[in-house]
């Protein structure tokens, strides 16, 4: 059996270095085989730089996934083209930097693999293709290389999130929805698959999806073009666990995951000790 570790949408640097600091514990705790996390927002709330990347990278997750703000940061597509740990929207076109699938080699010999897909419904700054067509041609192209695949699906709408959980279900090994920043109640395993609709964020509480309130507050008040600021207190992991029979590709069980990892900022020079 392999333990699957899959973490909602990571919110500003906070959450990296308190990440930094406890993922491995945790991953020796719980004896998690693979970690994969959802960093369209890891940087300040909105995008991901390239020096971020790879912070989140030795933190102890093993695949960094990505949305509709994948290419917010100029320096990113460096990152995208050159590596493998970092993935981008399968179904962007083929032009854009980076790659949307991964065949991840556990050292017991279990190969996952990862398939990046976005929604089409209220992203308004990138268009993506067909997620249907395109979550049948990556299976396709892991389904002889792979004991597992799990799927992130950066929807912008709860049924766009339900409608390719239930079309992939059978056909995969997971389908776990981001962008929402909420951690839903309604995991289940559907034909051997399992899924959530929202994975929620690892973050600052209390705020917006990890941001302060009240700019975000005068954003919709007044319409204007306000900077957010992150909340930087109670860092929160969310997401979800799984566990996946690697003989049949089956989901045999998946559960909310929440740790409150600390009610304070932590200074970077305490986040490299």
């Amino acid at each position: 059996m392999t333990k699957v570790l899959f973490l909602g949408e990571i919110i500003g640097l906070t959450a990296v270095r308190f990440l930094k600091k406890n993922l491995r514990k945790i991953r020796a705790e719980l004896g998690i085989d693979f970690v994969m996390a959802n960093v369209d927002g890891a940087s300040d709330g909105f995008g991901l730089l390239n020096d971020t990347a790879y912070q989140i990278k030795n933190a102890g997750v093993d695949i960094l996934t990505s949305g509709d703000l994948v290419y917010n940061k100029k320096d990113i597509k460096d990152t995208l083209s050159k590596t493998n740990f970092l993935l981008r929207p399968y179904n962007l076109p083929s032009r854009f930097a980076g790659k949307g699938i991964f065949n991840y080699h556990l050292d017991n010999g279990v190969n996952i693999g990862v398939i990046n897909l976005m929604g089409r419904i209220n992203f308004t700054k990138i268009f993506a293709q067909d997620q249907f067509a395109a979550a049948e041609n990556a299976i396709e192209r892991l389904t002889d290389k792979c004991n597992m695949i799990i799927v992130d699906f950066h929807g912008g709408a709860t049924s766009e999130i339900q409608s390719i959980q239930w079309y992939l279900a059978g056909k995969v090994s997971a389908v776990i929805g981001t962008n929402l920043k909420v951690l839903t109640a309604d995991h289940r395993i559907i034909d051997g698959t399992a899924v959530i609709t929202g994975a929620g964020f690892c973050g600052g509480r209390p705020g917006i999806m990890g941001l302060e309130p009240e700019p975000e507050i005068r954003k919709i008040r007044t319409g204007q073009f306000i900077y957010s600021k992150i909340v930087q207190t109670n860092i929160t992991l969310e997401g979800v666990l799984m566990e996946i029979d690697e003989t049949t590709g089956h989901a045999v069980s998946i559960e909310p995951f929440r740790r409150c990892l600390g009610s304070r900022v932590m200074p970077p020079e305490e986040a490299k000790e």
